[in-house]
C-alpha cells in the first residue's frame, strides 16, 4: 500500500520551516518538509539555512535545522564535511531565550 499523506500546508523556505508550529503528526511533516527544499537547488537551500543562523535560533528551531541538513546530506547530495560544518554551526548559533514574562505576552 502506497503512503498517500501529505502535510496540510507545505514549506518554500528554510525561514517557512521554522516559522511555525508543525502540524500533526509532526515527525513525518518535519520529513515531508524537508524532503521538499532538498529537492531545490542546494545552494538556495544553504544559503537560506545560513541566514537563518545568523539571528537567535530556538531549541526547536535546532532540531528542524538538524533534520534538515540530515535530509540534505541522504537527498540532495550535501558533502559529508560540509553536513559537520553545518552541524556545527547549528550547535553554535545564538540561543533564544524566553523569561517568564515573555510566556505571558499574547
Amino acid at each position: 500500500m502506497q503512503d498517500t499523506w501529505v502535510p496540510s500546508r507545505s514549506v518554500s523556505s528554510v525561514h517557512d520551516l521554522l516559522a511555525d508550529p508543525l502540524p500533526l503528526p509532526r515527525v513525518r511533516t518535519l520529513e515531508v518538509f524537508c524532503a521538499g527544499l532538498a529537492g531545490r537547488p542546494l545552494e538556495v537551500t544553504l544559503a537560506e539555512l545560513r541566514r537563518a543562523l545568523l539571528g537567535p535560533v530556538s531549541g526547536e528551531s535546532r532540531r528542524r535545522l538538524h533534520v534538515l541538513v540530515s535530509t540534505l546530506y541522504h537527498r540532495a547530495g550535501a558533502p559529508l564535511d560540509l553536513t559537520i560544518e553545518l552541524r556545527g554551526d547549528i550547535e553554535a548559533a545564538p540561543t533564544v531565550t524566553f523569561t517568564e514574562e515573555d510566556r505571558h505576552v499574547v
